[in-house]
């Protein structure tokens, strides 16, 4: 398998899923094998605080992956008892050779979750050019879960990965990263809640009498500022595309209508099943590459040590690794050679069923 990565210090405007904007490659194209074995990145933790429209102050911890050409750094614990032997804590950071800022990968984790349970995805990406940075969603993390959610949190959890882009944005000049990543080049990524944050992230128009019901039927009810946070879809021109990891959204928040208004290119990669079927054709099918990956279960495409009996998880990862990066590569920094990988037309497993 193969990546191909060009890029420009030149932003453009928004991506339709019939037509991928192309970046003019001013740098000269890399290419990276993808390997899981030896996919080594930095980490650090960074925190945003900032507030939402519609909800209280947030404190969300993030997690940063990047180059590093060290081969040692502190130990990395996620939620201080989840080990990753694979992220370098605090490594130095390593530009790039071209002088090409990088492209930017978000990753939402999943619901009672936390942003280490990406770090295979997030250490593949940054071996072929990335950098990736994954928030801990206050209030909705195996150490702080909180319920009921507010009806406006899935909107919150949205406004986290769009604080963590901010963030890196406004990172003050001293700092390693600062300049290297570039903040128009951003791919979201999103495993189950998450897959659900990565696709209204795409441009989803809200369901009003969808969103009533729910205020009407939360223990918590609704407040003006969340009624108003749903009147208008999630416009982020940074994000130029989506990847849903085994990932829906809630019916009663977007209509059928609701799905055509999505601007970006999508990746959805799911088990087998009526399920995945479903979501696959309320997303109406346009600019829309589906994988079914054979044996998977829900846990398959991301990194907490959870069973799954269908499916090693070293080769769900692998699977889920491969698509991410080749996507990306393909509808965030424009590069060519993944057209037919991404229509189905050449396979690298057989465990893989692609409806473009």
């Amino acid at each position: 398998m193969w990546l191909l990565f060009a890029c420009t210090p030149d932003p453009v405007g928004h991506v339709s899923p019939e037509t991928p904007t192309a970046f003019v490659p001013e740098c000269a194209p890399a290419t990276a094998d993808i390997d899981l074995a030896d996919a080594v990145a930095g980490h650090r933790e960074d925190h945003v605080v900032y507030r939402p429209d519609w909800a209280p102050e947030r404190d969300v911890l993030l997690n940063v992956w990047y180059p590093t050409d060290d081969v040692t750094g502190d130990p990395v614990r996620y939620l201080d008892f989840v080990p990753d032997r694979d992220s370098l804590g605090n490594a130095g950071f390593a530009p790039p050779a071209d002088g090409c800022p990088l492209p930017l990968a978000v990753y939402s984790h999943g619901d009672r979750a936390w942003g280490g349970s990406g770090t295979d995805v997030a250490r593949q990406l940054v071996r072929n050019g990335w950098v990736v940075v994954a928030p801990d969603h206050a209030t909705n993390t195996f150490a702080d879960n909180e319920e009921p959610h507010p009806v406006g949190f899935d909107l919150t959890r949205v406004a986290d990965v769009q604080a963590a882009i901010d963030h890196l944005a406004d990172l003050p000049s001293d700092d390693p990263l600062a300049g290297w990543v570039d903040l128009d080049r951003v791919l979201v990524v999103g495993h189950s809640y998450g897959g659900q944050t990565a696709w209204l992230l795409s441009g989803l128009a809200f369901d009003s009498a969808g969103i009533e019901e729910r205020c009407a039927t939360n223990p918590l009810g609704c407040t003006d500022a969340e009624r108003h946070a749903y009147t208008h879809p999630v416009d982020d021109p940074r994000v130029r595309a989506v990847v849903s990891l085994d990932g829906e959204v809630q019916a009663d928040s977007v209509s059928a209508e609701g799905w055509r208004e999505r601007r970006t290119p999508a990746l959805y990669l799911s088990q087998v099943g009526e399920n995945a079927t479903n979501a696959y054709a309320r997303a109406e099918g346009e600019g829309v590459v589906w994988v079914q990956v054979t044996g998977a279960c829900h846990a398959s495409f991301q990194s907490a040590p959870l069973p799954c009996d269908g499916l090693s998880r070293e080769e769900g990862l692998r699977l889920t690794s491969q698509w991410v990066a080749a996507f990306g590569a393909a509808r965030v920094t424009g590069a060519t050679g993944f057209e037919d990988l991404l229509s189905g037309a050449v396979s690298t497993s057989d465990l893989a069923i692609v409806t473009p």
